[in-house]
């Protein structure tokens, strides 16, 4: 009876922890969503598996009060199954289940993960701030560059100098600053022969094809035709490298064709002055010449020498002060009477227009003045106090057209008319050598008051206006 007793508690006992865990276990899946599709699934099976199992003792129990009963014997028979079934099924499904790895496992995974997501987040701001280094460096560098290139360009763009970069079949690929007449529009893309006059290409060629061979700059100067006009340029070139092979040249062109224009134009004013120097030192020596002729002693032939090579030096002083375009002739006959005669300067009166001499009559007619001044002084108007000179000149017509007639009146009390002077070099020159020159006329009156001197000069001796200044007399004619 005892044996009896025992089996009736230990059924009821196993059937309700049976129960128990069965409905612990549900309640645990049911509160726990998170739980794996494959442990909820192995948590039904376990669930089943209990309640088969509790069901198979709670009946035991009932077959201690009904025995012999087939089906309660059935029932429990076949609860047992059940539970063997999801025993058996549990052992199926542990290999899937001990392959997810374990909380502590995945708080481990957790933690490394943790660590290697901080030491990536520290990788990619250590790589932002070389990123940002980077794109300040690339920033500074590219603004750098800019301003070179503002520099070069700004320093090139007034000037004569052009560049040029050629590929080995000497292709145009980049060019800057192009001279004019060969715009840059039109050299990119195509080759020196293409746009270069022929003999120009053929002298450039074989210097560019000489560099890259020697892998040596040479430089050289080159005249050109460009729209019908010859211009001159120095060229350097030297070669282009990349990864040790030499992939073109680049040349830079000079234009040095305003400085062969001044080197012609020097030639020429060298040439014209010595020209002039030739013809100045035969005036000088025919001046000597005559000088010595007529005078009667050393002392006076130094003061006349002296005084008419003044007046051809202030001659020349004035006709390089207006660049050898003329002088006009208030301003000639004022420095020739400054520059022989100061302190006699207060005793002429000039009343005229000032027109424009030629070169050369420039200097015929300065000495022409200086002689008619030293006569003037010596024996005329000027020889004693109180005297004077009138010069006076104005356009008029004849038949023969325009001329500038000038006149010379002296005013003395004590000139005398009948001084004997003889036929000097000054009489000679402006009575003869004068009117020959300029194609004009001259006569000299003498009267009790000094002498009158009249000269006319044709459009021949005049130049056109300079500064604003009365225009050529030949121009209206």
């Amino acid at each position: 009876m005892r044996r009896q007793e025992m089996r009736f508690v230990s059924d009821i006992a196993v059937g309700l922890a049976c129960l128990s865990a069965a409905l612990a276990l549900s309640y645990y899946i049911h509160k726990r969503s998170s739980v794996e599709e494959l442990a909820r699934q192995t948590s039904r099976i376990a669930i089943i598996g209990f309640l088969a199992f509790g069901a198979s003792h709670l009946v035991d129990v009932l077959t201690l009060f009904w025995r012999g009963v087939a089906w309660l014997d059935f029932i429990q028979a076949a609860a047992l199954g059940v539970a063997l079934t999801a025993s058996l099924a549990i052992w199926g499904l542990l290999p899937a289940l001990l392959a997810e790895p374990s909380p502590g496992e995945l708080l481990e995974a957790n933690r490394a993960l943790s660590g290697a997501t901080a030491r990536r987040a520290e990788e990619l701001a250590r790589l932002a701030a070389a990123k940002a280094d980077l794109e300040r460096a690339v920033a500074e560098r590219t603004q750098a560059l800019d301003e070179a290139k503002q520099r070069f360009e700004n320093a090139l763009k007034n000037s004569d100098i052009s560049m040029s970069q050629q590929d080995t079949d000497l292709r145009y690929l980049w060019v800057h600053n192009a001279p004019k007449g060969l715009p840059a529009a039109v050299l990119l893309g195509r080759l020196q022969q293409d746009v270069l006059p022929a003999r120009a290409d053929m002298v450039l060629t074989a210097a560019k094809r000489g560099v890259m061979a020697s892998k040596a700059a040479n430089s050289l100067d080159l005249e050109m035709e460009i729209d019908g006009d010859t211009r001159y340029f120095h060229e350097n070139i030297e070669a282009l490298w990349r990864d040790g092979e030499v992939v073109g040249v680049l040349t830079t062109s000079i234009e040095t064709t305003a400085y062969h224009r001044r080197q012609e134009e020097l030639r020429a004013l060298l040439r014209e002055l010595t020209h002039r120097t030739k013809n100045l030192l035969a005036v000088i020596m025919g001046i000597a010449r005559q000088s010595g002729r007529s005078s009667t002693d050393i002392a006076t032939f130094v003061a006349h020498f002296n005084g008419r090579i003044r007046a051809l030096a202030v001659t020349h002083e004035l006709l390089v002060a207006s660049q050898w375009r003329g002088v006009g002739l208030r301003e000639l006959i004022a420095g020739v009477w400054k520059s022989t005669s100061p302190e006699a300067q207060q005793r002429m009166a000039l009343t005229g227009e000032n027109y424009w001499l030629a070169p050369e009559s420039a200097q015929n007619l300065a000495l022409a003045i200086y002689e008619m001044q030293s006569n003037a002084i010596e024996h005329g108007g000027l020889l004693a106090p109180g005297g004077s000179v009138k010069i006076a000149w104005a356009e008029e017509k004849n038949q023969a057209g325009p001329f500038v007639k000038l006149t010379w009146e002296e005013n003395s009390p004590q000139a005398s008319a009948n001084d004997n002077r003889g036929d000097g070099f000054g009489k000679t020159f402006v009575q003869v050598l004068l009117p020959r020159a300029t194609k004009g006329s001259s006569t000299i009156e003498s009267h009790d008051r000094g002498l009158n001197w009249t000269l006319t000069l044709p459009p021949v001796n005049f130049v056109s206006g300079v500064c604003g200044l009365r225009r050529d007399l030949a121009e209206t004619a």
